[in-house]
């Protein structure tokens, strides 16, 4: 309206003032009565007043006409003054007034025609003038493809579009990507609420203006939200925007299962000439291959190695190299499973080189960068991870993914002792990640070996003990609760003198005291998973350590020897 308003030659003049803002769509010279049905919303209605004349109860009809034009969404009233009223009658005006409608002067030397060609010509430019917008939108995005963190990347670039606030979340409400200074949680919050309805919401939090939809990306559902301070920002732009990341993130998905497919080659070739050792010049060469894959030679690595889920009570993972074992591995439900770890490390510009193998497990190295985390997180939806710690020679390469795999048989020792094998609650939850450096001395020598391994050392050592699951069970309580009788006997449900009669019991079948230092060690490394679940402790039914022990997968160590 304003726009018309500033075209001097069209002779308008403001009388009744609603809202100014409106866009003007079309416009209609019309002197009969059922307006409603020619206009359409946010059109305009020219009329000279010629319906009005000589009408006894003209003043009732002057505001029926109003009403019909307030229903049907009308942008204003355009009344061509000096034809059949010099002036706008009080009646059409207070009418008018009274429902915020828009109401115009036309000076009697603009022929209606001059005013509904000009609205026409300009609907047609900015027609014109939204396509050109959508093209400049899809332009500027379009160059995050060619960034190393194209999500991020399109991410930014949104944001600086909008001038405003972009948040990507994933289903869970975590937010994977934004810019700006938005009310993240309280967004999030509004489209969870509305997210059954599915589809585009539009919605306000506060001051802001928010519109979001779901979106696809590694076939991984998101929500992406814009929001805005300014209403006309989010309904401009804000279905171009959205419209184009879509298309944006399935161009992306597309472009890494290229780069994807061409790389794995290359990754499993580089990690085998790591792990059969090399000379200074191989070193050289092998980084020169890992550039194209975001190392630096100045910067730190991991080695990881992976396993699926069921592999952890399967038995079937591989060690270093990528070998597979001979156990027989359950059927993998994630067969892309690499692909997707692979375009996650692409998305989140991660260093990243693995080499998968028969089990559906895989291992190599990731650069040690603030976006390893979130890339665990995903790879630990269908699978446990153990890592090594920081290194930048490659001649460490071959021992660190020993430590690698140290670590995650220590997760997956921790895992059983908190949940068991196969149960429910162990299903339900993520993957097991665990750091080298977080695993402590004791760990760390108890995963150098196998758990079958341990439980053999340990009947030879312990075996007269371990046969009495009642006094196994105290002397675990015992050591759990820190060698405190009464925490023991509480814990045990049993009086303190039962407790201490088992002890004595104990140091009999030992031949030492319970309390000495040598005694002490080895009861806690031959109870070592046990005592990492004391809940366990109380029930005196169950079976010594060694003898219910779940299957680790075996690591190249194992197969050494």
């Amino acid at each position: 309206m304003r726009k018309l308003l500033a075209e001097r030659h069209l002779g308008l003049k403001i009388i009744g003032e609603g809202d100014l803002d409106r866009r003007v769509r079309g416009a209609h010279s019309m002197e009969i009565e059922g307006v409603g049905q020619w206009l359409r919303p946010d059109w305009l209605m020219l009329t000279t007043g010629l319906r009005f004349v000589g009408l006894p109860d003209a003043d009732r009809h002057q505001a029926e006409l109003v009403e019909e034009l307030v229903r049907c969404e009308a942008a204003a009233l355009l009344f061509g003054v000096g034809v059949h009223f010099q002036d706008v009658p009080q009646a059409l005006r207070q009418a008018a007034q009274d429902a915020g409608l828009n109401l115009l002067t036309v000076d009697p030397s603009v022929p209606f025609l001059q005013i509904e060609q000009y609205v026409y010509e300009s609907e047609l430019s900015s027609d014109a003038y939204a396509l050109r917008q959508r093209l400049r939108i899809q332009e500027d995005l379009l160059d995050a493809l060619a960034a190393d963190q194209p999500v991020r990347a399109l991410v930014h670039r949104i944001g600086s579009l909008m001038h405003g606030a972009v948040i990507l979340y994933e289903e869970s409400g975590r937010v994977v990507e934004s810019t700006g200074q938005g009310p993240t949680v309280l967004i999030w919050n509004a489209v969870r609420a509305g997210s059954s309805r599915g589809g585009r919401q539009i919605f306000t939090v506060g001051r802001w203006h928010v519109t979001a939809r779901p979106v696809a990306l590694r076939g991984v559902g998101y929500w992406i939200a814009l929001a805005s301070r300014r209403e006309q920002v989010i309904d401009e732009l804000g279905q171009p925007i959205l419209d184009a990341t879509q298309k944006l993130l399935g161009a992306m998905r597309g472009l890494r299962a290229l780069t994807v497919a061409q790389s794995v080659t290359e990754a499993a070739e580089i990690l085998r000439t790591i792990r059969a050792g090399m000379t200074p010049d191989t070193a050289s060469r092998v980084w020169d291959r890992l550039r194209s894959f975001r190392f630096e030679r100045d910067r730190t690595m991991r080695a990881f190695v992976a396993v699926p889920k069921d592999a952890g009570s399967a038995g079937s993972a591989a060690g270093s190299g990528g070998s597979a074992s001979s156990g027989d591995a359950p059927a993998s439900p994630h067969p892309d499973r690499r692909d997707v770890v692979l375009e996650l490390a692409q998305t989140f510009g991660l260093p990243l080189v693995l080499e998968a193998d028969e089990a559906d497990g895989f291992s190599g190295l990731a650069g040690d960068r603030v976006v390893l985390d979130d890339w665990l997180r995903e790879a630990a939806r269908t699978h446990h991870v153990g890592l090594s710690e920081p290194f930048d020679d490659l001649h460490l390469a071959r021992a660190r993914t020993r430590d690698a795999e140290r670590a995650l048989r220590v997760a997956l020792r921790r895992r059983y002792a908190l949940f068991g094998t196969g149960t429910a609650e162990e299903t339900e939850q993520p993957g097991s990640v665990l750091r080298f450096e977080d695993v402590d001395l004791v760990t760390w020598l108890l995963a150098s070996r196998s758990p079958e391994a341990v439980a053999i050392k340990a009947r030879q050592q312990l075996g007269h003990l371990l046969a009495r699951k009642d006094l196994t069970a105290t002397v675990a309580a015992y050591l759990t609760c820190n060698q405190d009788v009464r925490a023991t006997a509480e814990v045990m449900f049993l009086h303190p003198n039962s407790v201490r009669y088992r002890l004595r019991r104990a140091e009999e079948l030992l031949g030492a005291p319970i309390t000495s230092a040598v005694v002490v060690a080895n009861l806690y490394l031959a109870l070592h998973d046990r005592l990492a679940e004391p809940h366990r402790n109380a029930r005196d039914g169950d079976a010594a350590p060694g003898t219910d022990s779940p299957q680790f997968p075996r690591t190249s160590e194992d197969h050494a020897r």
